[in-house]
């Protein structure tokens, strides 16, 4: 029977650790490569040697103070822009002493709600503000003042609310064509939303998959609310480009940038900065074939994208109907 010995344990193990390293690094960068490309990697190289060589001359004595200075005063002119005192208007910063009257809060409400900003009521804001009409503003406004002492985490203490949320929860799992399995809560805004839908797969990688370093797959263009989430929870985030001319995310970049770590890719309908959609279906199958989990962000289309074909648009399918989604 064969037999060997190492010569010098200890050399070994510092190779194969170096081996390891090495094997490890240059995986990473045929990974890289591969989604990104050659032009892209370069430039993240020369952003990334930029970055040091900045960071280097603003330690360095007189050039860094110097750089110190022009940041400050960029940061506090843009403080300055956004805290304008008006004249004769009283700042609160402490609790008041004395009591206000209920017509005393009113007026300094009323008076904050007609500080001069941006004129969003006839449409110069996108994104920000979701406005119906000031007749349904009369109606939410009826609504909120109803429930405004209830409590959705005591719904034995609030029926109602309960069923509220219940079937407000089935109308939109309806539109998107979920079937009776489908479940779904209601959060406060498109950021716990997408933050929620991160978390249930990560926990759904861990228990099923045994993954302990999950890692998610996003476009460039998807919401940032998926990189906050990557913060939140200490997971890996691989952003990948957009085809140029149509900036729907490059499928065959994310089916590279895929490992056996991942727990979700993510498709948008429509993007936030350019209001189209991935191409969904195909996400869909590489969903299927990667076993992943798929989110399909509609942060700006959610009410608008079931209704397409009923108002003359040609249909996006973006819903249930993809065996894929999750």
């Amino acid at each position: 029977m064969a037999s060997f010995a190492v010569a010098n344990p200890r050399q070994a193990l510092i190779n194969t650790a170096v081996a390891y390293f090495i094997f490890r690094q240059v995986t990473k960068g045929i990974k890289t490569m591969s989604v990104y490309g050659l032009q892209k990697v370069l430039t993240h190289l020369w952003r990334a040697v930029a970055g040091g060589l900045i960071r280097t001359v603003r330690k360095a004595p007189g050039t860094g103070a110097v750089l110190q200075r022009s940041i400050d005063k960029v940061v506090k002119d843009i403080e300055k822009s956004m805290n304008v005192d008006l004249p004769g208007e009283t700042k609160y910063e402490t609790i008041p002493i004395q009591p206000m009257t209920d017509a005393e809060i009113l007026a300094i409400l009323k008076r904050r709600q007609d500080e001069p900003g941006v004129d969003w009521r006839n449409g110069r804001a996108s994104g920000s503000v979701y406005h119906g009409g000031e007749e349904l503003a009369r109606l939410t406004n009826e609504a909120y003042a109803m429930f405004n002492l209830t409590n959705p985490l005591h719904p034995g203490v609030f029926p109602g609310l309960r069923r509220i949320e219940a079937e407000v929860v089935r109308m939109v799992l309806n539109l998107y064509n979920g079937t009776a399995e489908c479940c779904g809560t209601t959060t406060s805004g498109g950021t716990e939303s997408i933050i929620m839908a991160v978390r249930a797969h990560v926990v759904w990688g861990r228990k099923t998959r045994g993954i302990e370093k999950p890692n998610i797959v996003i476009p460039i263009t998807a919401h940032a609310a998926f990189n906050k989430a990557a913060e939140y929870f200490d997971i890996g985030i691989t952003v990948v480009p957009v085809d140029p001319k149509t900036q729907r995310v490059n499928v065959k970049a994310m089916k590279r940038a895929i490992d056996s770590d991942t727990v979700l890719i993510v498709g948008s309908s429509a993007t936030y900065p350019h209001g189209v959609c991935d191409d969904l279906a195909a996400l869909s199958d590489l969903a299927l074939q990667k076993k992943v989990g798929f989110h399909v962000d509609s942060c700006l289309g959610s009410f608008i994208m079931p209704f397409l074909k009923e108002a003359g648009f040609p249909e996006v399918v973006c819903d249930f109907r993809l065996p894929g989604v999750t």
